[in-house]
């Protein structure tokens, strides 16, 4: 309270890279409800991944730190990570989370897991006369040129995940990740930068397959239930979690605390299932 005073017109600054309307819509209102002192104070800031990452760690290397906190994937955090712009804190509450050994570090907490699905326009596949992919493999297959829609691997999100992950578990033996990779370039694939860009794209028929995360799907089924949109349900499934880190210097290092032992309760993580987003705590995650 004591950096949240009725003076203050701002006590927590959260950098993330969820929707903007997210906070008013699923977070405050469980935040409000434990800390009615800090309603109105919170600033959440949308932001991609790329320029979240950059904004954090050149902050922190000018000495003008900002933020507060961070929410994001690991994956796009890392490059953060590393230059040392998270400060190494792990909430007490993880010990009694059921947190397994992977699921946190010493700079960060898993919040959620942004799981990766193909998906797909069946009235685009049907008129285009188009089989429904069956592989990530498929993303290869010449059939498909000109109809694919993905984020770009450069910010370190979701469609990296995909391809690193296809590295990691087939290897590159006698060449056949660089194969793959060649093969999806040759298909031109319209590359977007995000996630539900490419969706989007896939919904409105401007390509038939893409790379997508579980939350986007979700969102725009539940939005309109006839949206020409299914996901194929093709093994590997992957994820990359969703995580949450206090910055390095703070300006306001009680309230980031408070925020990342929130985000992890049931409250914070009831806020993370009403945004569509797979909730850490698995009891929540099943009503997805």
């Amino acid at each position: 309270k004591a950096e949240c005073t009725a003076s203050t017109t701002t006590c927590l600054t959260i950098l993330t890279t969820q929707d903007a309307s997210n906070w008013a819509k699923c977070y405050a209102p469980q935040f409000d409800l434990l800390y009615p002192w800090a309603t109105g104070k919170v600033n959440y800031v949308s932001l991609s991944a790329s320029t979240e990452t950059t904004q954090l760690i050149s902050n922190y290397q000018a000495h003008s730190v900002q933020a507060d906190v961070a929410t994001g994937t690991l994956a796009g955090l890392t490059p953060a990570v590393t230059a040392g712009a998270f400060q190494n804190y792990t909430s007490p509450l993880v010990p009694f989370m059921n947190y397994t050994a992977d699921a946190y570090g010493s700079t960060w907490v898993t919040t959620n897991r942004a799981i990766v699905h193909m998906i797909y326009n069946p009235k685009v596949l049907a008129a285009q006369n188009l089989p429904t992919p069956k592989t990530w493999a498929d993303l290869a297959n010449p059939q498909y040129k000109g109809w694919i829609a993905f984020q770009t691997a450069t910010s370190l999100s979701i469609t990296t995940a995909e391809f690193y992950y296809l590295y990691t578990s087939g290897g590159n033996a006698s060449g056949s990740w660089n194969t793959l990779m060649k093969g999806i370039a040759a298909n031109n694939p319209i590359i977007t930068q995000t996630a539900g860009n490419a969706e989007q794209d896939v919904i409105s028929g401007q390509a038939a397959i893409g790379v997508a995360t579980f939350d986007d799907y979700v969102s725009d089924l539940k939005a309109n239930a006839s949206v020409p949109l299914a996901f194929a349900d093709i093994e590997p499934i992957v994820y990359t979690p969703g995580v949450v880190a206090i910055t390095a210097n703070t300006p306001h290092p009680n309230m980031a605390k408070l925020f990342e032992a929130f985000y992890i309760s049931v409250p914070g993580q009831t806020g993370v299932l009403c945004t569509n987003h797979d909730p850490y705590m698995s009891s929540l995650s099943a009503n997805l």
